[in-house]
């Protein structure tokens, strides 16, 4: 997404962030704590308030459809405005959560999905801060043991600050109130990498994408823990990873509306798919996509 001021991270190039879903049945180890990683070190938003910026949240919607194959989409509805870069997660119930910037809070909020009603809940917690700060781009997975883990930038900004990031992990037994686990990703100085998504592979590895303008950034790790960056794809940015019924993994970006992309190989390689929202219409901006695992609801963003 793109805002340049509070701006979240997603749009630094084509205003757009997404992920997961529930996992293999083998343990997922927990990171060690994030003590030493001062990106993920937690402090309350001390000017909450609506995102004025004209590109920004508060003038974003979420939009939700159905799809049957995670490329051909229908019922695309606005279940929520003001609201930006989504990304859903199916609880160990049934039950579906939307975690989202909320453009007229400005925090990271958690709503529930029922079929085609979504009610926001509240904002969530890391380390029981309420709307801590800096934090943008959030992508839920569920755990094999339930658990809601949350990958998410930290140290979010105003351009040209100082700030350090990383992309963070949290876990929740309640998908709203998180505690910080640890650093999946940590950067250097003036590193501008946004939007986490992240999977478990069929081999038990994991698999992290990230946006860099309008490319892709890939990472991988062997615990879901510490992540190790590799190669750049040139598809479009503000990526969303998912996996497929027969194990391969897709890769929807952020370029011409949303595009998918799938691999057989654990992301070694890719093949365009197809174009699964088509730009154009009334909404100036089609991004930030989520295929919510084991279900066939898809999430994304626009904005007029």
């Amino acid at each position: 997404m793109r805002f340049p001021i509070l701006a979240l991270a997603g749009a630094l190039a084509v205003g757009c962030g997404g992920s997961g879903g529930s996992q293999p049945t083998t343990p997922t180890p927990t990171p060690a704590p994030a003590a030493s990683t001062p990106a993920c070190a937690v402090a309350p938003n001390e000017t909450p308030g609506p995102v004025t910026d004209p590109d920004g949240p508060f003038f974003h919607q979420v939009v939700a459809a159905r799809t049957s194959d995670g490329v051909s989409i229908r019922d695309a509805r606005q279940v929520l405005d003001h609201a930006s870069v989504p990304d859903g997660v199916r609880m160990s119930d049934g039950s579906i959560r939307i975690y989202y910037v909320n453009g007229a809070e400005g925090a990271v909020w958690v709503a529930r999905m029922d079929g085609d009603l979504v009610t926001p809940i509240a904002p969530i917690s890391l380390d029981g801060v309420l709307r801590p700060r800096g934090v943008v781009d959030p992508d839920a997975t569920r755990l094999s043991d339930g658990r809601i883990r949350l990958a998410y930038l930290s140290g979010f900004g105003a351009p040209g600050s100082a700030t350090v990031r990383a992309m963070c992990l949290a876990d929740s037994t309640d998908g709203e109130r998180f505690t910080v686990v640890g650093a999946a990703v940590s950067f250097g100085a003036g590193d501008t990498t946004t939007d986490p998504s992240m999977v478990r592979l069929r081999s038990g590895n994991w698999l992290m994408a990230m946006s860099r303008g309008q490319t892709t950034v890939l990472a991988r790790s062997g615990d879901g823990a510490i992540f190790t960056v590799g190669e750049t794809l040139s598809f479009g940015g503000v990526p969303e990873l998912a996996t497929t019924g027969d194990g391969r993994v897709r890769l929807y970006v952020c370029a011409n509306g949303i595009e998918s992309y799938v691999s057989a190989n654990d992301g070694a390689t890719w093949q365009r798919e197809a174009t699964v929202v088509a730009p154009g219409g009334s909404a100036r901006i089609v991004c930030d996509p989520s295929m919510v695992a084991e279900t066939d609801v898809f999430l994304y963003k626009t904005a007029g």
